[in-house]
């Protein structure tokens, strides 16, 4: 399912960067923790929590306190979970879904969905979302500390690659 097209220069060739696992719960303590068991239990791996950007009084937020718990996957692992999580949603995906630079974003209402997650009452049910994130040879000269550059307009994902790139491993983009 998750074959990767030929393409005839290397550097056009489009892969999976990484796979990010969010839960946002909007609060601190115990429903926090079982958010943070639900993604380990998905993932295999230990969730970071995040805390809140600002202040909102109407939903009790406080600047600073942990609300969310993600994990970010990659290489093989993004790719397993990928392949669970779109099982979960039937290989379908709302076009809508993908955004300029060739990012795929979509939500899953009940983790139990995924196959091979079990229902746990003592946990209870959570819902997530999922970012997977494309690139290209070449991208890391944005990202690297010495020596940073931009990458040119020839060479960034467009929606079209992306859609493409998408249909070609096997998602249903709707």
């Amino acid at each position: 399912m998750m074959e990767q097209p030929k393409e005839s220069n290397l550097m056009k060739r489009i892969y999976i960067d990484k796979v990010i696992l969010h839960i946002g719960v909007g609060q601190a303590g115990e429903k926090l923790e079982k958010a943070k068991k639900v993604l380990q239990e998905i993932a295999g791996q230990e969730p970071s929590e995040r805390r809140a950007k600002k202040t909102i009084r109407d939903f009790g937020i406080h600047r600073g306190e942990k609300i969310a718990v993600m994990v970010t996957l990659r290489k093989k692992k993004a790719l397993e979970i990928l392949q669970k999580v779109l099982a979960a949603r039937g290989n379908s995906v709302p076009l809508s879904s993908v955004d300029e630079a060739g990012n795929l974003a979509f939500g899953i209402k009940e983790h139990i969905d995924i196959p091979g997650i079990k229902y746990n009452p003592e946990i209870g049910i959570f819902g997530l979302d999922v970012i997977v994130n494309l690139a290209r040879p070449g991208y890391r000269v944005q990202r690297r500390k010495r020596c940073r550059s931009s990458i040119g307009k020839e060479h960034r994902i467009t929606k079209e690659e992306a859609i493409e790139f998408y249909r070609s491993i096997g998602v249903n983009l709707v």
